[in-house]
């Protein structure tokens, strides 16, 4: 039977989040969970958000609730033992699933563990609660072996799910959960979580927030710094600089530019699957797997030579920067200052900007998509750059 859909509260849940929930910036979807967990807590709950954005920390609060002896204010107490014995991982009463191996998947045989597991008496005396983090990874066999037991749940045992797509999760066993849908969070409260938690003042976490598309998870799990916007703003300046350079003159500097936007992108400041397709992860709180080194090391890596991979993957980093200035160029050239990236930019982007025609400026947005396109389909991407910077508009 399919369940009833939940979504952020209105005026009959007030948007107050639980004090002890870790959950920031979705203070709506906060309260909504914890009046439903309060109320009449589903056997299975669906959190969907994007990646990096609060879904899986949202998820946790969850967790925590459900297995609270002695909730505080609709939420974890955070004292008590079941409290302690998650905070320590170490909770016999909860299961944990995740992705794993090369395919970057989850397969049938620990969802098979799974259902074994919730069929047996509580250890504690509580509930059982599995948690599958970045459930749209399920492939096709586990998502039918899960589905069984959500049909036919124990009884007091909750599975909670955390994804990014939920369209990749079979229809009937999204009809069987409750669903809470998360967007991106307020951006004021997720910098200055950013603060907190990466120690940079409020201009960084500012624009660490913007270069990761407003997505605070795969930054504080990278543990991106202040040296990240730094970089990010000075290689702005230098592709800047490109419509000031002689274009072959422009070749000599891809090699260092390609080394500072690798490793923003390394720091979790970029949006990794935008480009070139690749799945950034959901730890708890999306962690950022930006083509993780192999558990082998191939003998090009043993040389210090990059991987075909890796070159694919420097390549796609700096395009998107590349991408972000012309963006930001073709607006402010149209007008539309105000629809900018980055506003802490605006002297620089109209310094060169209202130089050349809007037109130009678009045409330029269109040769780096079409350059990145040509990347995702296995093109050579020393190639790719060189031609990028020898077309970039001279002025």
């Amino acid at each position: 039977m399919a369940r009833a859909v939940s979504t952020p509260p209105d005026a009959a849940h007030p948007a107050r989040r639980p004090a002890r929930f870790a959950t920031r910036g979705h203070d709506a979807a906060a309260a909504h969970l914890a009046a439903l967990l309060a109320e009449a807590p589903p056997h299975a709950l669906l959190i969907v958000g994007p990646r990096g954005a609060g879904a899986g920390t949202l998820a946790r609060d969850a967790v925590a609730t459900l297995m609270c002896d002695a909730t505080v204010d609709s939420g974890p107490c955070g004292a008590c033992r079941a409290c302690r014995l998650i905070a320590s991982g170490s909770h016999t009463d909860l299961v944990v699933i995740s992705p794993t191996g090369a395919s970057d998947e989850i397969g049938i045989d620990p969802i098979r563990a799974l259902a074994a597991g919730l069929a047996l008496f509580s250890v504690e005396g509580g509930r059982r609660i599995a948690l599958i983090e970045r459930a749209d990874r399920m492939n096709e066999a586990a998502q039918n072996a899960l589905l069984k037991t959500l049909e036919e749940p124990p009884s007091r045992t909750h599975v909670i799910l955390a994804a990014a797509e939920d369209s990749r999760l079979m229809p009937t066993i999204r009809s069987r959960c409750a669903v809470i849908r998360l967007g991106l969070p307020d951006a004021k409260q997720a910098s200055e979580l950013l603060g907190e938690r990466l120690g940079v003042d409020a201009p960084t976490a500012v624009r660490l927030l913007r270069m990761s598309s407003g997505r605070p998870g795969p930054l504080i799990d990278a543990e991106a710094t202040g040296d990240a916007a730094r970089a990010h703003a000075q290689i702005r300046r230098q592709i800047l600089d490109f419509s000031a350079t002689q274009p072959h003159a422009r070749l000599g500097q891809l090699g260092a530019l390609v080394a500072d936007a690798r490793a923003i992108l390394v720091a979790g400041a970029d949006d990794d699957d935008a480009a070139d397709g690749t799945e950034s992860g959901d730890s708890g709180d999306d962690a950022t797997d930006v083509d993780a080194e192999p558990k082998k090391k191939s003998p090009a890596k043993r040389s210090g030579k990059p991987t075909p991979k890796e070159r694919r993957a420097n390549a796609t980093a700096l395009l998107r920067l590349w991408r972000g200035v012309a963006r930001d160029l073709a607006v402010v050239s149209a007008g539309a200052v105000d629809q900018i990236a980055f506003p802490e930019d605006r002297a620089e982007i109209e310094a060169v900007a209202h130089r050349l025609p809007p037109a130009t400026w678009g045409e330029a947005l269109r040769a780096i998509d079409k350059t990145l396109s040509a990347l995702r389909r296995n093109g050579n991407p020393e190639l790719l750059l060189d031609a990028a910077a020898l077309s970039w508009p001279t002025l």
